[in-house]
């Protein structure tokens, strides 16, 4: 069963589903799909509901059918009917045909009686079983790429075939039983196609399986084997069309069926030419059926025709549950934009720009209206419409169809005590405090995921959707915020008009119970938010230079411990590596106060110290003021140091941070860097200093070059050659002649 929380995944997790960035990716994982799909209640259909991460839904629970034929014809249930055919072995089944015990205890359950009554049957199962094995095409260039499984290391090209098929026509001719006789006409058929003799297998399904006038599930893995051998010969009309067939009427086949038909589903085919030679309504309505599951297809268009002649038809209803859970993904999705606060934002959300999905619901509603008066399940119908008026936010309209839902079926209650709760939710035209305490009052449980009122355990993250629209509609941006997410999720986006709204909201006093929620589950885990908070705008102050104020935000709380080598420079580009192999430490020592482990406070206080010494003359501020420029490269976006002043642990890329240059809501301190750079040049004299100083310069001018003309990366547009002309009058240098070795923009810039 394939009952899943459709939701994303990255960015709706626990609780309300709190969101985390620069995640993994999936496409199944970016909506909500609150209507069961499996309400359409046939297994036969499951496997062709809507998913995108495989090519079927999954469908566990399908029962066989070939099973369900041997547990009739042998007298026993389906789990001992599929243990003999499915699990026993060859010399049990020899044993059992003798009237002998088996050494499985499993197979306890066959009685003697069995044994006699039934010994026609274990022989053939024991032959079966020695066949299966070697069930596999011959590889040919079709089929090569199943050879490197281990399960399939046989083939039927191991068989002596005409062996096999003696005994196989001998046991035909000997049985009274059509039952048997039709398996071992199956087997005939199935050895000639997996031996690639395609005309005899046609020649054999007529000759052994035809004349026997059994449709039973066996005759329609029969009729498969003989589509398959007339694809093999190029008779792709009639192969397609017997496919339909084992389609239509097949419970195992279907997959098979769809998967083998589709491909030849090309232009030699006549669409209209296959309906008008169907055989009867099933096999018409399973044509559209196919037509309107294929990827390129409308499927309300098919269930329209499908209709006309049965409104009754089970694909109708497999085709408006695919559709339904297609608006799904268009208007439940997880990150859908909120506009500009007018009631069409209100979500559930399709975006007026969506005329093409517009026009899709609306024909999907209409038709969903119609069949609740001509089909017979007024229930399934109801309950679609019912749903599709919700999405449309016609909840008085929902509400009529949701109470002409009258069933005793358990998956069509829970429906309906989801869509109960989930209109009563979405109409509250504002949530002010009274509503808040209303909804807390009715739904707590559902709130908090203690209860799900569906099976698909997705009603807490929905609401908080809802609920987070409807605030962020209403302007208050911190509840808004703060009921998708965890306060920490700030990070990702550090608004400083955000950081107001959610303090003043956590500091909040006599909060409803809804909101003492919301502050309690957004804040989970963390000690003093309000200290959080306060270490957030620490490291913004910092981005921006203003050491003071971050130094008193930090002391109420700091996160990274930090290496002296955060104010060391780098010749070589990387970004990423071990520290020590990257990183140069040059004139650090000659300041004590820096040292390794350092928290946000203590290199903040450094700062403090290397700026108050950079504001002297000479040397030495110089080389403050050159280690304070260092410190703001390496935290920039291209620095090592990158994730520093970007609550990362690490400074593994991730775009939302780093992608544009700064370009993103961190600021780049590239400049800061520079106008340390050009303080540390008005007060130096050593030669060996201004050659550090001048190829910072020149990594700074590269990195903005970078940013202004990527994606073009020619040396003539990112070399800066103004700072590599300077760099070249202190070639007597020991730097500059280790910037020529290390650095191959400036090697180059010679060459």
């Amino acid at each position: 069963m394939c009952r899943k929380l459709l939701l994303v995944a990255v960015m709706l997790t626990a609780l309300w589903g709190k969101s985390f960035a620069c995640g993994w990716d999936e496409g199944d994982w970016y909506y909500y799909n609150l209507f069961n799909q499996e309400i359409m209640s046939d297994e036969r259909y499951r496997p062709f509901l809507l998913v995108y991460g495989s090519r079927y839904y999954t469908n566990d629970t399908l029962r066989n059918g070939n099973i369900e034929e041997w547990s009739q014809y042998l007298g026993l249930n389906y789990d001992e009917t599929k243990y003999l055919v499915f699990k026993a072995s060859r010399s049990d089944l020899q044993n059992l045909s003798k009237g002998k015990r088996a050494v499985d205890e499993n197979l306890s359950f066959v009685s003697t009686d069995f044994m006699k009554n039934h010994k026609q049957a274990l022989l053939y199962l024991a032959y079966a079983k020695y066949l299966e094995p070697y069930m596999r095409i011959i590889p040919g260039e079709d089929t090569d790429f199943y050879w490197d499984l281990p399960e399939y290391s046989y083939n039927a090209g191991d068989l002596d075939y005409e062996k096999v098929k003696t005994v196989l026509t001998k046991s035909w001719n000997a049985e009274s039983d059509n039952e048997l006789k039709l398996r071992y006409g199956y087997q005939l058929v199935r050895l000639a196609h997996y031996t690639r003799r395609y005309q005899e297998a046609v020649q054999l399904f007529n000759q052994y399986v035809e004349p026997l006038k059994m449709r039973t599930e066996l005759y329609y893995y029969a009729l498969a084997q003989k589509a398959g051998a007339l694809r093999g010969i190029g008779e792709n009309q009639q192969a397609n069309r017997d496919f339909i067939r084992v389609f239509a009427n097949s419970y195992d086949l279907k997959t098979m069926a769809y998967t083998s038909l589709t491909m030849g589903w090309d232009n030699e085919i006549d669409f209209a030419d296959f309906v008008a030679g169907a055989t009867d309504n099933n096999e018409r309505n399973d044509i559209f059926f196919m037509m309107g599951y294929s990827d390129f297809n409308n499927p309300v268009n098919e269930i329209e025709k499908i209709v006309v002649t049965d409104p009754n038809a089970i694909q109708a209803k497999v085709l408006m549950v695919r559709a339904i859970n297609m608006l799904e993904r268009r208007m439940l999705l997880s990150y859908v934009p909120w506009g500009e606060g007018d009631d069409s934002s209100r979500y559930p959300y399709l975006g007026q720009d969506d005329t093409e999905g517009r026009t899709f619901f609306n024909q999907a509603l209409r038709v969903s209206d119609m069949q609740r008066d001509k089909a017979s399940d007024k229930n399934f119908w109801n309950l679609a419409s019912s749903y599709l008026h919700f999405l449309n936010k016609d909840f008085e309209l929902a509400n009529n169809c949701l109470g002409n839902v009258k069933s005793t079926d358990a998956d069509y209650m829970a429906m309906v005590k989801n869509l109960t709760a989930y209109i009563d939710i979405c109409r509250q035209p504002q949530i002010d405090a009274n509503t808040e305490r209303y909804l807390f009052d009715n739904y707590a449980k559902m709130i908090k995921g203690e209860e799900s009122y569906s099976l698909n355990m997705a009603d807490n993250s929905f609401i908080g959707m809802v609920l987070s629209n409807r605030y962020g509609l209403q302007g208050e941006k911190a509840k808004s915020f703060l009921t998708l997410r965890h306060v920490k999720t700030i990070e990702d986006n550090p608004d400083e008009s955000l950081l107001d709204d959610i303090q003043s909201f956590l500091n909040k006093k006599n909060k409803t119970q809804l909101e003492e929620y919301i502050a309690a589950t957004s804040t989970v885990e963390m000690d003093n938010p309000n200290n959080y908070l306060a270490y957030v705008r620490g490291v913004l102050r910092l981005t921006e230079g203003n050491f003071k104020t971050a130094k008193s935000l930090f002391e109420k709380q700091t996160r990274l411990k930090m290496s002296r080598s955060i104010f060391g420079h780098n010749i070589k580009v990387y970004y990423s590596g071990e520290e020590s192999d990257i990183m140069r430490n040059d004139y650090i020592s000659e300041f004590p106060f820096i040292h390794d482990d350092m928290t946000e406070l203590e290199v903040t206080d450094a700062l403090i110290q290397l700026q108050r010494i950079g504001d002297k003359k000479g040397d030495e501020a110089a080389k403050a003021n050159y280690l304070i420029a260092n410190f703001f490269y390496n935290v920039s976006v291209t620095g090592y140091y990158r994730h520093y002043l970007r609550f990362d642990n690490n400074n593994g890329f991730c775009y939302n941070k780093y992608g544009s240059y700064g370009d993103k809501p961190y600021k780049n301190t590239l400049q800061l860097s520079n106008t340390y750079l050009e303080k540390a040049m008005k007060t130096v004299s050593d030669n060996e200093l201004k050659a550090h100083i001048v190829f910072a310069q020149a990594k700074n001018a590269q990195q903005v070059m970078e940013a202004e003309n990527e994606p073009i990366w020619g040396f003539e547009r990112v070399i800066p050659h103004a700072q590599f002309d300077v760099l070249d009058q202190f070639k007597g240098t020991l730097y500059q002649k280790e910037v020529y070795s290390n650095c191959l923009y400036y090697s180059d810039y010679h060459n």
